[in-house]
């Protein structure tokens, strides 16, 4: 379903990727873990296609990243690749509903219908009764439910999610890995996390681990 092909990446002289590859079949759950430092975030943003690779491929669903333009990519990322980041990133202007349906419109769905979708995936996190609080008046974890939700908005083909329990506390973290398998259950989404959170990485589908970018494991 995503397919990573030789990736390479440099920063300037130092070269952080070196010819990476790996698959992910469709409804998995695939842990990336490794020191900081190992190159797990700059794989995930490559696959996202938030960063260009110097060499290599990404291919979603079939369609090769690399031969996109900047408009089409943008398109494409907005439908078909959610995003979790540790630190949330939701809109602080905007309630829970407005930040999760923004996505959709966005992709140009109407407003109804994306009010409709918002509730839904709300009510899927355990948020719909906060469905109207702006992000400071609601708590870390409740930020992340809500960003989950936003990542699940367009339905996409994958979602990736760079520390996504990074910033909670332990109760928090344990309910939030919970969520991504009862969130794979009933909708069959794809997940593809960074973590440094072992028990995350040990109740996935499978861990790939990482060292001196390069896949050891």
């Amino acid at each position: 379903m995503i397919e990573v092909r030789d990736i390479v990446k440099r920063f300037g002289a130092l070269e952080v990727l070196h010819g990476v590859s790996m698959k992910v079949d469709r409804g998995e759950i695939v842990t990336i873990v490794g020191a900081s430092g190992a190159g797990k975030s700059t794989l995930l943003q490559i696959m996202g296609s938030l960063l260009e690779p110097d060499a290599g491929d990404v291919l979603v669903d079939g369609v090769s990243l690399s031969t996109m333009s900047d408009d089409a990519l943008s398109t494409f990322r907005n439908r078909h690749i959610g995003f979790i980041f540790q630190s949330y990133h939701l809109l602080a202007e905007f309630t829970a509903l407005e930040n999760v349906m923004m996505p959709m419109l966005i992709a140009g769905v109407g407003r109804k219908e994306a009010e409709r979708r918002g509730r839904e995936l709300l009510d899927m996190v355990e948020m719909l009764h906060r469905t109207e609080h702006k992000p400071s008046a609601l708590s870390g974890g409740e930020q992340q439910r809500v960003a989950i939700a936003r990542a699940l908005a367009n339905n996409p083909t994958v979602v990736l999610a760079d520390e996504p329990t990074g910033n909670l506390d332990t109760v928090t973290r344990e309910e939030i890995q919970s969520l991504f398998f009862t969130l794979r259950e009933r909708t069959g989404q794809t997940f593809i996390i960074v973590t440094h959170d072992e028990a995350l990485a040990e109740k996935s589908d499978r861990k790939i681990q990482m060292s001196d970018g390069n896949i050891i494991l």
